[in-house]
């Protein structure tokens, strides 16, 4: 769990830059979409592996309710 985690005072990134929080300003978007690009392909590729897209389950109401 996130609760769980504590920074370490490195970027988790890969950058190695100091930081008193998980990412730099920014780096923390660019961490999941090198993830979703590398592991998935994109973002279609990753919501259908995860059950979600037209006719599949709906994320955006799911996320609302």
């Amino acid at each position: 769990m996130l609760s769980e985690l504590k920074p370490t005072g490195e970027c988790w990134c890969g950058c190695a830059e100091a930081t008193n929080r998980f990412f730099k300003q920014g780096h923390d978007r660019q961490a999941e979409a090198w993830l979703i690009k590398g592991k998935y392909g994109g973002i279609p590729q990753f919501l259908v592996a995860h059950g979600y897209g037209p006719g599949k389950k709906n994320l955006r109401q799911e996320m609302s309710e």
